[in-house]
């Protein structure tokens, strides 16, 4: 009698770990959203990057840490733009906020880019105190580096 109700908790375990273990492994990897399409997902246009911003930490809080493969400096609306190899912040639906690796030239100083806000058909740009709002119809594709560029991260002038 010890036997059989050994032998059939043995074919109740091995059953039990069959049934569990497809289960577990059918879950495959985890695939999270590429950058593009989180831009999308906080209502973003994907175009306030460089294609080269792969890579990034998204915390619970919406803080943020995006990574490029190089630095770069691109040409956006008549401005140019220096990302760093690490752009930081918090990120909301909308906006952007404590935007730290985004500089923007102006006249002849480079000038953080401290937040960005998308509403109303714009795209409203923060630098410090100073806001300036562009058609989002401007951001439709993603800006391209200038090869060979100094990019703002190892200058400061």
């Amino acid at each position: 009698m010890v036997r059989m109700a050994a032998a059939a908790a043995s074919t109740f375990l091995l059953i039990a770990v069959l049934l569990v273990v497809p289960t577990a492994s059918a879950a495959g990897p985890y695939d999270p959203p590429t950058v593009p399409e989180l831009m999308d997902r906080f209502g973003l246009p994907r175009a306030l990057l460089p294609g080269t911003a792969r890579r990034y930490l998204l915390h619970d809080d919406g803080s943020f840490q995006l990574f490029l493969d190089d630095g770069c400096v691109a040409e956006a609306g008549g401005y140019r733009v220096g990302y760093g190899v690490k752009l930081s912040g918090a990120v909301a639906p909308g906006r952007v906020t404590g935007l730290e690796g985004v500089r923007v030239r102006v006249l002849f100083a480079w000038v953080p880019v401290t937040g960005v806000e998308v509403g109303g058909g714009e795209v409203t740009v923060s630098l410090g105190p100073i806001k300036k709002s562009f058609p989002a119809v401007g951001f439709k594709s993603s800006p391209r580096c200038i090869a060979g560029a100094a990019t703002p991260a190892t200058t400061d002038g």
